[in-house]
């Protein structure tokens, strides 16, 4: 298992209104200290719940690259507590649990979801898009990034399907690192094949051939959000 944070900040006046909001709203959900809980549906979820963020909103527009409206990013300057939905999961499942969860917040008065443990942003609308239709290819997408580093390309997000994320050299065009990357990772997602060091990988027969290689993630310190226990796939011509 590993652990998964979203957070989704709210105009409630108060913890109670907060309360209140999720239990009448929620279509399900109860928030009491620090659970939310579905008893429906059998899913319970630490919480945390943080007053006002002064960075929030920079935090929200970096994280979204920019495109969120101005009129959303003054709604989440104007908030007034944060909810973060801590998770355990193991699973693909786990992970659509969480999107679950997450829109019942949205459904409370909360007005977007930043994922903390890959850095992205999500507008109301389009999470609740995903909770209606979370097949893998649109939950990895709204789960996973491709981020340029001073040598590599790499992924974060991996980690909330239990897998390693994926690098390569930055020896090639950003569109082709992303195409690269993504089509090893949703590969890997999909099938779930058991990959050894050394082995060759490409995206089709004409393609390049890469080989793999297992490391452990060297870029952040393991109590970093961004941190993938699970290590790294190396992928190099």
């Amino acid at each position: 298992m590993t652990e998964i944070i979203i957070g989704i900040p709210g105009k409630w006046k108060d913890r109670t209104e907060l309360i209140t909001a999720v239990a009448t709203k929620s279509e399900g959900y109860l928030l009491a200290g620090r659970i939310l809980h579905n008893r429906e549906k059998d899913m319970t979820f630490h919480v945390e719940v943080y007053d006002y963020e002064p960075h929030l909103k920079e935090a929200f527009d970096y994280a979204s690259k920019g495109a969120f409206p101005e009129s959303l990013l003054t709604e989440i300057d104007q908030h007034t507590f944060t909810v973060y939905i801590i998770a355990e999961v193991s699973d693909f499942q786990a992970v659509v649990d969480v999107i679950d969860a997450g829109s019942a917040l949205l459904k409370a008065g909360g007005l977007a979801v930043k994922i903390e443990t890959s850095g992205m942003a999500h507008t109301k609308e389009a999470w609740n898009n995903l909770q209606q239709n979370p097949d893998v290819i649109p939950v990895y997408a709204h789960f996973v990034t491709i981020i340029g580093e001073d040598d590599h390309y790499g992924s974060f997000g991996m980690k909330a399907f239990g897998l390693p994320d994926a690098i390569t050299p930055n020896t090639m065009s950003p569109k082709d690192a992303v195409t690269l990357l993504s089509t090893f990772n949703f590969y890997n997602l999909g099938e779930r094949p058991t990959f050894t060091n050394g082995q060759d990988f490409r995206i089709k027969s004409d393609a390049p051939t890469y080989a793999l290689t297992s490391r452990q993630d060297f870029r952040y310190e393991e109590a970093h959000p961004f941190y993938n226990p699970y290590g790294l796939w190396s992928l190099e011509k």
